[in-house]
């Protein structure tokens, strides 16, 4: 691995130090990620964007920017880091960088463990819901279970109707949260009950935290608390 990563070092014309460093994958180097890692295990590829032939509203990713930072855990214990420039595509469930006006790079989860994005982290699992594999964000994760968000893009048709407010295709962006726990796999409402009732004997005592911190069972940031100290019970 070290002899990959020097020959790496090198296209990458940046810095590479042990697992637990990273990476400082620069914009202008994207290209170079595509075989990065041991024998030539790339964490992803370019890609030409098609432009629907008719206009549509709206957008399909997850971000309202692209300059986020990304910290990306490879399977072989590598850490890469990617600075403003990436973003979710949520119709097709892909994270991507710009790499030219009218081309990107995507981001392939089989050499990648997990993305953390803006404090979020990402990850590839598999949904009996969805019969495949999907790229979540997760939500909150305990040695007992863990709650993810799925995003996903509708199309809204617009009318050619003058005389209507909506004549372009729009895009809607929705999202769902799901609940893995042992070998169950369902979607999951995120308020208090569903909450309680998944952490079972200790539903009385998340409860009391919750109250006493002032936490909404409906956030996500404050059921990610509620989570934590469910896991320091």
């Amino acid at each position: 691995m070290k002899k990959i990563a020097i020959v790496v070092m090198c296209v990458l014309a940046t810095s590479l130090y042990a697992q637990k460093d990273a990476v400082d994958a620069n914009n202008n180097v994207l290209g170079a990620l595509a075989s990065f890692g041991p024998d030539g295990a790339g964490v992803g590829g370019s890609s030409i964007v098609f432009n629907p032939a008719r206009r549509i509203d709206g957008t399909v990713h997850v971000f309202e920017t692209w300059r986020n930072t990304a910290i990306i855990q490879t399977t072989g214990g590598m850490t890469l880091r990617l600075r403003d420039n990436i973003n979710l595509n949520a119709r097709r469930n892909v994270f991507e960088s710009k790499i030219g006006t009218d081309s990107v790079f995507t981001f392939d989860f089989t050499n990648i463990e997990k993305m953390v994005v803006n404090n979020k982290t990402y990850k590839n699992i598999f949904s009996p819901v969805e019969g495949g594999y999907r790229l979540v964000e997760v939500v909150a994760e305990t040695d007992d279970f863990a709650i993810y968000k799925d995003y996903k893009i509708d199309i809204k048709e617009g009318s050619p109707n003058p005389m209507l407010a909506q004549q372009n295709d729009k895009y809607l962006m929705k999202d769902s949260y799901y609940v893995k726990k042992g070998r169950s796999f369902k979607k999951f409402k995120l308020k208090k009950s569903s909450f309680l009732k998944l952490a079972g004997s200790k539903a009385d005592m998340l409860e009391a935290y919750a109250d006493k911190n002032d936490l909404n069972f409906r956030d996500e940031k404050d059921l990610e608390k509620i989570a934590s100290y469910y896991g320091s019970l």
